[in-house]
């Protein structure tokens, strides 16, 4: 019998001690957080990551949040951020200055030496989005005329040597750099460097070809003579600048062109390489009091697969920049309007948002993503707001319209 009592009292405190780890276990589901669904839902979303925020400018509160601090590939988002470190550098009222000169003695009306011209990474150079621009071209002919050159001995030289990182970015992909989006920034550029939907492989070369035919349908012939001219004298006989910051900025956050944004990024520093351009504007954005800690910033467009950036870091972007002193509306007026412009014109065309959201998109493979503002009835921005989706496995437009689903609901 005694044995038996000490069984019972045994499988009592058992009993006990399963009651009290069971009841410490509910007690502990209560308080620990639940995984919160997605504010954004669309097929097999389990396997994506999504990061939101949505912030009152007013106040400074972020309405809505979801993995805020979560490393996020931004693709073409990325290009706010270097539209806000060229505007913090004053760039929106500079201009790109392509030198022209002649090296050697003019005897006769012929140019003993050669035509130079000193590339200076201006995208801007006979392109298609700048057409009221002065042609490039046009220019060196009257001004080669105007130099009562009617033969050129030499050649016509790209001087490159002021202009490092020559060509696409070695963090572009392969299977990008074959395509026009995918064209990458030389020290002279051509006609957006594209021949169709293909990336052009030397623009310097086809625009010496032009510019040589266009010569010679002056009656200006280029001999290809190998002359010697050291010591002679370098004459500068042209300075043409492109259209200013503002007007490139604002081309190419509408239509995202990863060219132009090549440009306004290697602008932070001419004559040095992309690694010190990229240095700079972390510098510059950093003094704004940006954290970088969680941020990888390879290039200007966000082509590269290698870019990660968090929605916090982006929804600080946007707010410093709304709140900037005298820039507030020339950052803010470069994103398009949604359903009205650029590459966001068809997104909620004909809602009650449409014109009220300024966004700027970005997209690759398995990526979508949205940075901009809200804006009030005046234009004025009244909340940030930020959208990254990576990894999806449905359809893009399934995705784009959960967000604009979002969106609605949102606002």
């Amino acid at each position: 019998m005694k044995t038996k009592d000490n069984n019972t009292s045994y499988r009592g405190k058992r009993l006990e001690c399963l009651c009290r780890a069971f009841f410490a276990l509910i007690m502990l589901a209560a308080v620990l957080p639940v995984a919160a669904e997605s504010v954004i839902s669309f097929s097999r979303d389990r396997a994506s990551s999504v990061a939101v925020i949505v912030r009152d400018l007013a106040t400074g509160r972020d309405v809505v949040s979801q993995n805020p601090h979560k490393a996020m590939l931004p693709a073409s988002t990325m290009k706010c951020l270097t539209a806000a470190a060229a505007i913090e550098a004053g760039l929106d009222t500079a201009r790109f200055e392509t030198r022209v000169y002649t090296r050697g003695k003019i005897e006769d009306g012929v140019l003993l030496g050669d035509l130079v011209i000193e590339g200076a990474g201006d995208p801007t150079i006979e392109s298609a989005q700048f057409q009221g621009n002065p042609s490039f071209i046009g220019e060196i002919l009257r001004a080669v005329k105007g130099m009562g050159i009617k033969s050129i001995e030499g050649e016509i030289q790209v001087d490159a040597s002021t202009f490092p990182d020559n060509g696409p970015c070695d963090r572009w992909e392969l299977s990008d750099v074959r395509y026009e989006y995918g064209a990458g920034l030389y020290a002279l550029n051509y006609r957006d460097n594209k021949m169709g939907d293909k990336a052009m492989e030397e623009p310097a070369e086809a625009f010496g070809e032009t510019l040589e035919n266009r010569l010679a349908a002056e009656g200006i012939a280029v001999c290809w003579q190998t002359v010697d001219t050291e010591g002679e004298p370098m004459t500068e006989i042209l300075v043409h600048r492109s259209p200013r910051g503002a007007e490139i900025l604002g081309n190419l956050m509408s239509r995202s062109d990863n060219l132009f944004a090549e440009g306004m990024l290697r602008l932070l520093t001419p004559g040095l390489p992309r690694s010190a351009a990229i240095a700079r504007e972390r510098r510059l954005l950093s003094s704004r009091g940006l954290d970088f800690d969680i941020t990888d910033i390879h290039d200007g467009s966000g082509l590269s697969r290698n870019n990660r950036v968090t929605a916090r870091v982006m929804a600080d972007l946007l707010e410093k920049m709304a709140h900037r002193s005298g820039g507030a509306v020339s950052y803010v007026s470069l994103f398009p309007l949604v359903g009205k412009e650029g590459t966001v014109k068809s997104l909620l065309k004909g809602s009650p948002l449409q014109g009220r959201l300024a966004l700027k998109s970005g997209s690759m493979n398995g990526v979508h993503c949205y940075a901009g503002y809200k804006l009030d009835n005046d234009g004025n921005p009244t909340h940030a707001v930020v959208i990254l989706v990576n990894d999806f496995f449905c359809k893009r437009a399934e995705v784009r319209d959960a967000i604009a689903r979002f969106l609605r609901q949102q606002f």
